[in-house]
């Protein structure tokens, strides 16, 4: 049978440039990831089961499901300096969780050709950096509302775990988060009053605009990391989620709502779904591997981990 072998949850941030080395502020996180990623070596996976966001450059309002499998193909989409192209794919595995997860009571999207951004790419291309381990990605929204909650989202994540383990084939599975911690971004739900005209019509009608948008957001970000940026983060609320998730007892975090989430962690914060999926889908215990608030990538940065046989040693800056 397949055998789920470990569990990374990290977080992504545009404002890291993942091909250059890091001095002062993130190099604390960047020295947990390469942590994470030895051991990620240690297990030689066979492939990758991945829970991420989307940026409103794969999925919109026209359809926005809450989460979404790919099945035969992943594509890259090369935002941020993340991979550009087609990317490795283990569709007997996407099949298996598809059917599991069906099988369980869950109705999610599928794609045979997924478009990933930088929420998903970028924790995969860092730990697996070869690009060659294929990956089964699992988009869960949470950039707009209606979003999965808390609970849902690990009931998802802990059936695609069974479907994984009821595989036939001597597989090792790599369980991948990418998300979070507290950040503050400009708001791009259709509800929120916040939201500008703009905005709203982008996120809903802007599937044929995406790459001339995205460009636009490249440009803009490397012109606020030349003027500097300290954006908000809310180290003392990151520091309580990580606690909560090593604790072994989840239930403060299932009991989330959007409203609370966002008020103490962020409008970004709600990509924490995917960490709250994928410990549903490992169930074992998990540890800090590394914290910072990195202000100047606007992200409180963390990693945690766990290994079959071999857990990760909590360490927090």
């Amino acid at each position: 049978m397949a055998r789920i072998e470990g569990f990374v949850a990290m977080s992504h941030s545009p404002f890291w440039d993942t091909n250059a080395p890091v001095s002062g502020p993130g190099e604390t996180f960047v020295r947990g990831v390469a942590e994470a990623r030895a051991a990620v070596a240690r297990i030689k996976p066979d492939a990758v089961v991945i829970f991420g966001p989307d940026h409103f450059r794969n999925f919109f309002y026209d359809v926005l499901p809450p989460f979404c499998i790919g099945l035969e193909s992943v594509v890259g989409f090369g935002d941020y300096g993340t991979p550009k192209g087609e990317l490795p794919l283990d569709r007997a595995l996407a099949r298996a969780i598809q059917a599991g997860v069906t099988e369980a009571g869950f109705d999610p999207a599928v794609s045979l050709k997924m478009g990933i951004d930088h929420g998903l790419s970028q924790a995969y291309a860092v730990l697996e950096p070869s690009l060659k381990t294929p990956m089964v990605p699992i988009m869960v929204n949470a950039s707009g509302s209606p979003r999965p909650t808390m609970r849902r989202c690990h009931a998802f994540g802990k059936a695609v775990g069974d479907a994984i383990r009821a595989m036939p084939d001597n597989k090792r599975v790599l369980i991948l988060a990418s998300g979070g911690l507290s950040h503050w971004i400009r708001p791009v739900s259709e509800e929120d009053p916040a939201t500008t005209a703009e905005t709203r019509d982008y996120v809903i009608n802007g599937r044929e605009r995406v790459v001339e948008y995205s460009a636009a957001r490249d440009a803009s970000l490397q012109e606020r990391i030349k003027q500097g940026v300290d954006g908000r983060v809310n180290a003392e609320w990151d520091r309580w989620f990580l606690d909560t998730l090593s604790s072994g007892d989840l239930s403060p975090i299932l009991s989330l709502t959007d409203d609370v989430l966002q008020e103490n962690a962020g409008n970004g914060s709600h990509e924490l779904r995917a960490w709250v999926a994928a410990m549903g889908a490992w169930g074992g215990p998990v540890a800090p591997i590394a914290y910072e608030p990195v202000r100047s990538w606007v992200t409180g940065m963390g990693c945690l981990g766990g290994f079959a046989g071999d857990m990760a040693k909590g360490r927090a800056a």
